[in-house]
């Protein structure tokens, strides 16, 4: 199985808003609808670090909290995957709905503030090297 992890960006710009995670969005024309790079911000520094140091079948994805339909079903899978069951589950799905949060295969790996980068990539790569 390849292991999925999870960007949960926080506030944008107005002018920033749209897409799938709030990025900037490419026209049709220049490429389609999904294929924009992440933003230079402190969530663009953690996605360009955590996609340098993994491998090529590690999924990194960023999501917008407000993309909820798509995030619930995910945390909710993970978790029970991880054995997570009742109020450990429900918490775990409320600390990955936050803003900034990191996740990976449903574990809430920082919730409310996402780490600096060289963190993030040892705490994801603990998090992998435990599966």
């Amino acid at each position: 199985m390849t292991a999925r992890v999870v960007l949960v960006r926080g506030p944008r710009a107005a002018s920033a808003s749209g897409g799938c995670c709030s990025g900037d969005v490419r026209p049709f024309d220049e490429g389609g609808s999904h294929h924009h790079p992440p933003a230079d911000d402190d969530l663009g520094s953690v996605y360009r670090a955590l996609r340098g140091a993994l491998p090529s079948d590690v999924a990194v994805e960023i999501v917008s909290p407000s993309n909820w339909l798509w995030l619930v079903p995910e945390l909710v899978r993970g978790g029970r995957r991880r054995g997570l069951r009742g109020p450990a589950l429900r918490r775990s799905v409320r600390d990955g709905l936050a803003v900034e949060s990191l996740i990976v295969d449903g574990a809430v790996l920082a919730s409310g503030g996402l780490p600096a980068p060289r963190q993030a990539v040892a705490a994801v790569e603990a998090e992998l090297a435990l599966r």
